[in-house]
């Protein structure tokens, strides 16, 4: 793995290894399941069926995956079969060896509990209004903690699924609904899937919804919300048909199942997830029309639909080809945003997944988008493999044109329709439809890691008319200078509006362009279509005069660039303060009048406060309005807290209002913590601004905001407010134990977003009487995200405490014989439960 010089963690975390396909002696054909839960002791009682089909000569024992399953029998006919189950694996003892192509039907009987997989939500003393569901989620190997299966990418198979429910409930599954019979005090739905797919697209949920029905070109479209939201469903699933005309249109590929279902829960652990034709997504999602002023669903929706072409009807063969999945749901839904909003909205879109991934280069880890080495699968699920992915898409879409990568991504859909397919076979696909050699972009952008970075200086010189562009590659991995290769656009802008193109082979650390040029230009624009979004300008030199010049005439991406290359100036002359407040107010797409909100901020200095005070109030696009209120409060100043109070109280948005309560905290002063206390009355979206306001009393630094914080961290609060008041602690965690024991407490919360923030305030804190806690976590969660984050937390710690070399080494080497212990001591257990229960 590629470490970047300044970010000296590593994306493997010890225990990481690399991981490889299974080999497949058999074939999963079809798994029927039959399955009574019991909705009060979040249990189920199944019988289940598996038909496969011998790949081997001789198939003597069928090995599956089986998590915390209790199995009571196994069956061939009317055969017992011998099984031993251990380390999560069912091996079953097959009475008569299965030659290559023979076929068996397994019937397995067993009762679980489960604590993955399959979600049980219910009331308690702390929620007595929580509605009753259950809901499962299986990516990415979660599914054998409630039915048997060859738990990975690379087996698909038909499914069956009949579900006894009690009476009131329904139950929802992939395929078509066969039938429902009333049985007394309980319903039986039959589903039925014959579209093969793997086992963690297997979906079941249960509960209480109201269901709403509609059509697109003979496609059954289905929502189901809890009943008490139904008018909600409207707002957030109105554009459904239109993403779905949009995708088939586009990848030529019709949309390949009959139904297509979006269920909303409670608690769910993801946005959403892409189960085959019946998507399980947050209720968080569904929203009034006070929010929709500035919230949309149409983000997670078109993602969700997406994956039913890039992960469901072709998937990636293994986790380490989960960019396959994750990035063309990613670009399809930014492809969505050009279609239904147009180019600036995209072009803003993909520039904030290149930040997105960005951030996470520089304040975590950087490694390859395709790599098998890992910890957990879940690691992989990263910026690099959505947002980054993406902007890879963008590039190859770039190169090649809009109408040869559609016929690439028709190719690829079609090849591989209703089957598995690797990183390669993708690029061999563009290439066979377009002519392109691939190899080197491939091996560049998604088989190492790290982005260029780049210093530009833009120089004109009058006395030899000549104008010059100096560009150094100053990024550096593992330690050494790595150049990329790459065609960058340049635009010449005459000061009539005439544009001249030139583009630049970037090949070198450094190369100088030299242009004759008669009169200097009004500007000079550094990839103004955006066409290379992960080349990241760390430094942009040029004339302040063409920057503004930029800013007032440019194209959507040359005003974002311009702003962005004001601040880094810190130039705080009258001419450049005025041209941003300008933008803010009079820029016609929303994105240019934040950028220019953020530029002020990096800027400083009374005159930028100034001209963020003078248009507050008149921003118009709540997006914009919010990014001018961000902006505010980075300047920290106590005088601006009567203003942002009256915002807050008058806003139509939810979201500028939350992020009111933010800016006042950051004042840091006294006055503000009454305000911030009031907004604790007012009720949202997702509780967003009362979450704020635990965010305020995090940066207002005042002793006062610390039994509040633990307050809200209590259960019975929004989960959202307990998340954020979680975090916010971590600013007073340092040498105050109070705050620190309740942290660490926190660490074993039922919520795992609580857990996850837990650690990170521990980490902000550098506290190392965390670390054996930190340790347990690591090492003990339930949920594989919260142990990534232990582990990073753990490295953090220790890094501040700048413990030598020599010992972190024999801590790690620790860490790994422990790991090894507790395994032995696991499967020594589940032996002796095997001896007892034989």
């Amino acid at each position: 793995m590629d470490r970047v010089a300044g970010n000296s963690r590593r994306f493997e975390l010890p225990g990481s290894r690399p991981h490889y396909p299974p080999s497949r002696q058999f074939m999963i054909r079809h798994i029927r399941l039959e399955i009574r839960p019991d909705m009060n002791e979040g249990s189920i009682t199944a019988r289940e069926e598996i038909d496969l089909v011998s790949n081997a000569e001789e198939l003597r024992s069928v090995v599956l995956d089986a998590a915390e399953l209790n199995i009571s029998r196994v069956m061939l006919g009317e055969h017992e079969l011998t099984f031993k189950h251990l380390d999560d694996r069912l091996r079953i003892e097959l009475p008569e060896p299965l030659r290559e192509g023979e076929g068996a039907r397994l019937a397995i009987e067993y009762t679980a509990k489960p604590r993955k997989g399959l979600y049980f939500v219910r009331p308690d003393e702390h929620y007595p209004r929580r509605r009753v569901q259950a809901w499962t989620q299986g990516e990415s190997v979660y599914s054998r903690y409630w039915f048997v299966c060859l738990d990975h990418p690379d087996m698909r198979h038909t499914s069956e699924m009949i579900v006894d429910v009690p009476d009131g409930f329904i139950a929802i599954s992939n395929g078509r609904l066969v039938s429902v019979e009333d049985r007394g005090s309980h319903r039986r739905y039959h589903w039925l899937e014959e579209c093969t797919h793997p086992a963690y697209l297997t979906s079941l949920v249960i509960g209480r919804f109201k269901e709403l029905r509609d059509e697109y070109n003979g496609i059954e479209l289905l929502y189901y919300v809890p009943e008490d939201m139904a008018d909600y469903a409207e707002l957030s699933f109105a554009n459904t048909k239109d993403m779905m005309r949009f995708f088939e249109e586009y990848t030529g590929i019709k949309y390949p199942y009959s139904k297509y279902a979006q269920v909303t829960v409670d608690d769910f652990i993801y946005g959403g997830m892409e189960n085959i034709n019946a998507t399980t997504l947050t209720v968080e999602t569904l929203h009034d029309r006070r929010a929709h002023i500035d919230f949309t669903s149409d983000h997670l929706v078109a993602h969700e639909l997406a994956h039913q072409w890039f992960g469901d009807l072709v998937t990636c063969r293994d986790w380490q080809h989960i960019w396959l999945n994750e990035s063309f749901a990613t670009y399809f839904e930014a492809l969505y945003w050009l279609h239904s909003r147009g180019e600036d909205e995209f072009n803003y879109y993909i520039m904030q997944y290149a930040n997105e991934y960005f951030e996470e280069y520089g304040k975590r880890y950087a490694r390859a988008i395709v790599t098998n080495v890992y910890k957990h699968p879940d690691d992989l699920f990263d910026r690099h493999a959505y947002e980054k992915g993406a902007c890879v898409l963008h590039m190859l879409r770039s190169m090649m044109g809009d109408r040869l990568f559609r016929r690439a991504v028709k190719y690829y859909l079609e090849r591989f329709r209703f089957s598995n397919a690797e990183s390669e076979e993708f690029r061999r696909c563009c290439e066979d439809a377009t002519g392109y050699s691939l190899q080197e972009f491939f091996e560049q952008w998604l088989y190492r890691a790290g982005h260029p970075e780049l210093k530009i200086k833009v120089d004109y010189n009058h006395d030899g008319r000549m104008l010059t562009l100096n560009m150094v590659q100053v990024q550096s991995i593992d330690g050494e200078s790595r150049i990329f290769r790459f065609p960058l656009d340049v635009h010449v802008v005459s000061r009539d509006g005439r544009r001249e193109q030139i583009t630049v082979s970037v090949e070198a650390k450094e190369q100088s362009i030299h242009i004759p040029l008669r009169d200097e230009p009004m500007y000079v624009s550094i990839d103004p279509l955006n066409k290379v979004p992960l080349k990241k300008v760390v430094e942009l030199k040029m004339d302040r005069h063409m920057l503004i010049a930029m800013l007032k005439h440019g194209n959507t991406v040359e005003r974002i660039s311009a702003a962005r290359a004001l601040a880094s100036t810190s130039m705080d002359s009258d001419d450049v303060i005025g041209a941003l407040r300008d933008a803010i107010l009079g820029d016609a797409f929303w994105g240019v009048a934040a950028e220019s909100a953020r530029a002020l901020a990096g800027i400083k200095g009374d005159k930028a406060y100034n001209a963020l005070i003078s248009v507050v109030e008149s921003v118009k696009h709540p997006k914009a309005r919010r990014a001018v209120v961000r902006a505010i409060g980075e300047f920290a100043r106590e005088d601006s807290i009567a203003l942002l109070n009256r915002i807050l109280q008058s806003d139509e948005s939810y979201y500028v209002q939350a992020e009111t309560v933010i800016a006042m905290g950051k004042s840091r002063s006294k006055k503000a913590v009454p305000y911030i206390m009031g907004s604790l009355q007012i009720r949202s979206h997702n509780e967003v601004v009362r979450a704020s306001a635990m965010t305020a009393f995090g940066e207002v630094r005042d002793e006062f905001s610390i039994p509040v914080l633990i307050d809200h961290t209590r259960l019975g609060e929004h989960n959202r407010v307990r998340e954020a008041a979680a975090l916010a602690l971590g600013k007073y965690a340092k040498g105050n134990e109070r705050v620190v024991d309740h942290l660490i407490a926190l660490l074993r919360d039922h919520w795992f977003r609580v857990r996850m923030n837990a650690i990170k305030a521990l980490a902000e804190a550098q506290e190392q009487r965390a670390l054996k806690d930190l340790e347990w976590v690591a090492a003990n969660d339930n949920d594989a995200r919260v142990r990534r984050v232990a582990d990073e937390a753990i490295l953090t710690i220790r890094e501040a405490t700048q413990v030598p070399k020599e010992v972190a080494q024999m801590r790690d080497e620790l860490e790994r014989l422990k790991s090894m212990s507790r395994d032995i001591m696991s499967r020594l257990d589940m032996v002796e439960r095997e001896l007892k229960s034989g």
